[in-house]
């Protein structure tokens, strides 16, 4: 798969996907929403792979769209809609997404780390999502950031534009995991052994519930949940998980 803005690796059950614009802080050009389905796209049919790992390059994770493309004015209007459909394929991915986080997380940057299911960001990290102050809408980030944080806080951030830093971020349920910057590696690879270790059926399905938690009624909910449960409990990993019970050890999925 030949890529222009970033790379994807597979290691056993982890894939690893790194922006690779490290001369602009790793920011979103034309091609970028294409090639972000891509791989979403190629890891959705990828059945080994249980976690994904999502990092940049250099001083930042990402500075979200590049400003002198913007100002050029090369981005139709169809390419923020793409931005959004990428945006989408992660979190229907049915594999849990990291968003290891360093340095400047900026715009869809951010949106990226919204769009995960974890985020694993150093002491040194700042947050923004800046849209406002170019005239923009900070895309689906609008949808996303409020179920994290609140309506409040939501609205400073965005209607702001202003930074926050990784304690705030930490502080409010924006971050997951807070790591000193000089231990980022070691902690990552730490927390990536906790989500493959519990990668099950069951965990599939607790993530496809979750997706669904502010969009249905508790009636229609109650059904979705018993749909999973019954793929969970029907499953060869609700067997390895039982026989791991019974053998006391770990279960092997």
């Amino acid at each position: 798969m030949e890529l222009t803005t970033m790379h994807c690796k597979i290691e056993g059950a982890v894939a690893h996907l790194t922006f690779n614009r490290p001369e602009v802080i790793n920011a979103m050009n034309v091609p970028w929403p294409q090639e972000f389905l891509r791989i979403t796209d190629a890891l959705a049919r990828e059945k080994q792979v249980r976690v994904v790992v999502i990092s940049g390059t250099g001083r930042g994770f990402s500075s979200g769209i590049d400003l002198k493309v913007l100002s050029q004015g090369a981005f139709p209007l169809e390419w923020f809609r793409d931005v959004e459909r990428a945006l989408r394929s992660l979190e229907l991915l049915d594999k849990i997404v990291i968003s290891a986080i360093h340095g400047f997380c900026i715009g869809g940057g951010m949106q990226v780390a919204l769009a995960s299911d974890i985020r694993i960001v150093t002491e040194n990290t700042k947050f923004a999502l800046t849209a406002v102050k170019e005239c923009l809408v900070p895309g689906m980030g609008t949808y996303r950031l409020a179920r994290y944080i609140g309506l409040g806080r939501a609205k400073r951030i965005i209607l702001s534009g202003d930074f926050i830093d990784a304690k705030e971020a930490h502080t409010m349920g924006l971050v997951d995991y807070l790591v000193p910057d000089t231990d980022f590696q070691r902690r990552v690879q730490e927390i990536i052994k906790i989500y493959v270790q519990a990668a099950s059926e069951g965990q599939r399905q607790s993530k496809r519930l979750l997706d669904l938690a502010f969009k249905l009624d508790w009636a229609p909910f109650l059904e979705e949940y018993m749909t999973s449960q019954i793929a969970a409990v029907s499953s060869e990993n609700h067997k390895e998980a039982m026989l791991a019970q019974r053998e006391k050890r770990e279960p092997r999925y």
